[in-house]
């Protein structure tokens, strides 16, 4: 974990997906049931990768 200095401030882009079936089709959890999905990732991070010290 990163420590000392000034604490490093981060953005987050959430996109949830609560429904019966995906976006795209592929799956489909059945009648009267949901799937849910949650992605998170920073916009404009170099080489689409996080900093380790946030994966810590």
């Amino acid at each position: 974990m990163r420590t000392g200095g000034r604490p490093a401030q981060v953005r987050f882009t959430v996109i949830v997906q609560y429904s019966r079936k995906t976006k795209d089709g592929e799956y489909d959890a059945g009648r009267g049931r949901k799937i849910g999905v949650v992605n998170a990732f920073r916009r404009n991070q170099p080489h689409n990768k996080c900093p380790a010290w946030m994966n810590q």
